[in-house]
């Protein structure tokens, strides 16, 4: 597309005439008048040729398109950051611990107001172990996490849908795999491998993706095999989360997503995060 500006410089050998006089700065010396101070009818007809010419020149060029701007980022705008959700966590759990955590049920109004959407600042992946209620632990209410929980901490097709939903639709920019002392499918995936256990169906197919982190805490000769497997597993489970979905992987680069491992211990009711 040819600009206005290499146009008015193609030009100027012709624009120049008509632009000055367009702009009161004629030339000096009367050339173009007549004796008596009279434009002659020819100076005229060719000036007036000339900023017709101009005219029509520029009435032809189409103006500049400007740039477009960079596509937003897709999903929707994230109200904190991944580490300022990890340091609402952390600070939520330090006040669980110490005993201070608020039980307050939510307002009427908070429940209409999130009946129009939600928006959860983290998503835990934990174990349905009845002790280890996140919005408990982490001292937060409803709908502030996005929580996918089965036996083991382990994740399904289907729970991996749910937290990538989470991320992509929900803008959560934190997940949290959570796993937690005296764990019972870890325990039972622990018997299945030092102990040639036998678990029918579900049971079994329930502790299968806990074994390899089983077998790995074992090659280390822990002092307590099922707590090293509790926390070798969690940590097993945020390191395939970090390839496990493209969009996962996207928001891990453009640092939009963090994905950690957490242990809970039971007694004190601390969690202790992993990068």
């Amino acid at each position: 597309m040819v600009s206005r500006r290499m146009l008015l410089g193609a030009l100027a050998g012709l624009a120049a005439p008509a632009l000055a006089f367009a702009e009161g700065e004629g030339p000096a010396k009367p050339s173009i008048l007549t004796k008596k101070g009279r434009r002659t009818r020819a100076a005229l007809k060719h000036q007036a040729g000339d900023k017709a010419a101009l005219d029509k020149a520029l009435a032809s060029v189409k103006p500049m398109e400007a740039e477009a701007p960079p596509p937003p980022p897709e999903g929707p705008p994230q109200a904190v950051t991944p580490d300022e959700a990890l340091g609402r966590l952390k600070q939520g759990n330090a006040i669980f611990a110490r005993g201070g955590a608020s039980i307050a049920l939510p307002s009427l109004a908070r429940i209409a107001d999130l009946s129009k959407g939600q928006a959860p600042f983290a998503v835990i992946v934990g174990c349905s172990d009845s002790r280890v209620g996140p919005e408990l632990i982490f001292d937060c209410n409803l709908g502030e996490l996005f929580v996918v929980r089965v036996a083991g901490s382990t994740v399904s097709r289907e729970g991996l849908g749910s937290i990538v939903y989470a991320v992509e639709h929900l803008g959560a920019p934190l997940i949290v795999v959570l796993g937690h002392a005296q764990c019972g499918a870890v325990g039972a995936a622990v018997d299945v491998a030092t102990k040639h256990a036998e678990l029918h169906g579900p049971l079994h197919e329930m502790i299968l993706p806990i074994l390899p982190a089983v077998i790995e805490a074992e090659d280390q000769h822990p002092s307590d095999l099922l707590d090293a497997a509790v926390r070798q597993n969690v940590r097993d489970v945020a390191r395939r989360l970090k390839t496990a979905d493209g969009v996962l992987a996207e928001k891990l680069s453009q640092r939009r997503l963090k994905i950690v491992s957490a242990y809970y211990d039971l007694t004190t009711g601390v969690v202790a995060f992993e990068a």
